[in-house]
């Protein structure tokens, strides 16, 4: 699968892969996280570096070099205990790469693995689980007990698992296990979305998986993990002062996920968004890219979603004809404002002084992180100021009819009040008067975005 990396997270992963290629060729273990914020592509990153690991081939063998299992936390955490969705995990896993086992004896003791567990669960109550989530464990567990293969119901005749088989002889056995595997493959457990799971549900994972991989050679566990929102599930758990004494326990070290640089793939990503507008109506010579990526800066993956879907919404009820560029960047710097920066002025009643810029784009909210980047460029904007002595008038004329944010502040102008004595235009007929009407369409976006958030 082709993923659009728009956050440049490339280089983050080849030094992950880096990292687990070092450890996996020294036939050691680890525990680690990558901790990010919430919505900052922690999943996409835990993808990529997946495809990636995948491909890699044994230089002794030829074959896989890793055994990698994908479990999803929060997927999973109405099971009540995570082993089961972990080995069930394996299976699907094992099912998948056949080629790792060339015999059948192997698969069949992890699909007895997964019965045994399965069984245990059905003793604490199926039709309270099933109540719970819709699922009939008892009707899964018989569907697989019927249809696996010949090696798989001969294991199955020569093994017997009672309705109370003890979940440490499970975890017993599944270390076994995988400590066999492990003397062929490189186990690299990915473990996602913990963050999200219940905080009971969260502890029971890590100490689920510290038991399967305590002292074992050649396995490498890595947690996608909100630290701070971690830490505070286990303090709800135990009631720890310093829950980040206890987190040392299954973590070993972290790599410190950022946000992110938006990258020029930006448009691709977009592209339902983009085709709303069309780009022949004024032909702006600076590169949309540039200015979404600053828009968008400092704002995580999720939350660029939102607003692209909030402000495509409130476009499509609002317009059935084509806008320029310059409408649609100043939709998203609307939106940014006011769904991020929590600007609710809709900027119609602030004054500005257009002599400086030191009052464009600034919010009654919080600072928006595209300012500074966005007055340097109006600082390169060609312009003629005409100074007028009587009652100290200024016309500020802005020559690059060309120029995507030339149009931006004078967009930014035409939402606001300026100086009565002040002027600002936009030079060329053709490009001012369409960006001129764009002013009270733009006021109408805004109290709209206003309204949804």
């Amino acid at each position: 699968m082709n993923r659009l990396d728009i956050l440049n997270r490339g280089e983050f992963v080849e030094q992950l892969i880096k990292l687990v290629e070092n450890i996996s060729d020294n036939k050691s273990s680890a525990s680690f996280a990558i901790n990010g914020a919430w919505g900052c592509g922690k999943s996409f990153v835990l993808d990529m570096f997946q495809e990636k690991l995948e491909k890699i081939q044994s230089e002794e063998t030829s074959n896989d070099k890793y055994f990698v299992i994908r479990y999803d936390s929060w997927k999973f955490d109405y099971y009540e205990e995570p082993l089961v969705a972990i080995v069930a995990s394996m299976i699907s896993i094992i099912e998948e790469k056949t080629k790792l086992f060339p015999n059948s004896e192997k698969k069949s003791e992890l699909l007895g693995m997964l019965k045994a567990v399965g069984i245990t669960l059905l003793s604490i109550g199926n039709s309270a689980l099933r109540n719970k989530t819709g699922i009939d464990f008892k009707e899964i567990y018989e569907t697989v007990c019927n249809s696996e293969k010949e090696a798989a119901v001969e294991y199955e005749n020569q093994h017997s698992y009672d309705a109370y088989f003890s979940l440490n002889k499970v975890i017993e056995k599944l270390v076994n296990l995988l400590q066999e595997l492990a003397n062929e493959y490189t186990i690299v457990f990915l473990v996602d979305e913990l963050d999200r799971c219940l905080p009971e549900y969260t502890v029971k994972v890590l100490e689920r998986l510290h038991h399967l991989t305590e002292g074992k050679d050649n396995i490498i566990t890595i947690i996608s993990i909100d630290k701070q929102q971690l830490m505070a599930s286990v303090k709800n758990t135990f009631g720890f002062e310093n829950p980040e004494k206890y987190l040392e326990k299954f973590i070993s070290f972290e790599l410190k996920l950022n946000n992110g640089e938006v990258s020029e793939t930006i448009c691709d990503k977009y592209a339902d968004y983009i085709a709303l507008f069309d780009k022949d109506i004024i032909k702006f010579d600076d590169p949309l890219e540039e200015c979404i990526q600053a828009i968008f800066k400092g704002i995580d993956i999720r939350t660029q979603e939102q607003l692209i879907k909030r402000a495509m919404l409130a476009h499509k009820l609002l317009y059935s004809d084509k806008k320029d560029y310059s409408f649609l960047c100043m939709e998203l710097i609307l939106t940014v404002m006011i769904c991020v920066c929590k600007d609710n002025s809709c900027f119609t009643d602030i004054p500005i002084d257009i002599r400086k810029f030191d009052d464009i784009l600034v919010s009654t909210g919080n600072k928006p992180k595209f300012v500074d980047f966005f007055k340097t460029k109006f600082n390169s904007i060609t312009s003629i100021q005409y100074e007028y002595s009587e009652n100290d008038k200024i016309c500020l004329e802005l020559q690059n009819k060309d120029d995507l944010y030339g149009a931006i502040l004078f967009s930014w102008c035409g939402l606001h009040k300026i100086n009565k004595f002040d002027v600002i235009q936009y030079a060329k007929k053709e490009a001012c008067e369409p960006i001129s009407k764009n002013h009270e369409e733009l006021k109408k976006f805004a109290e709209t975005i206003k309204m949804m958030s």
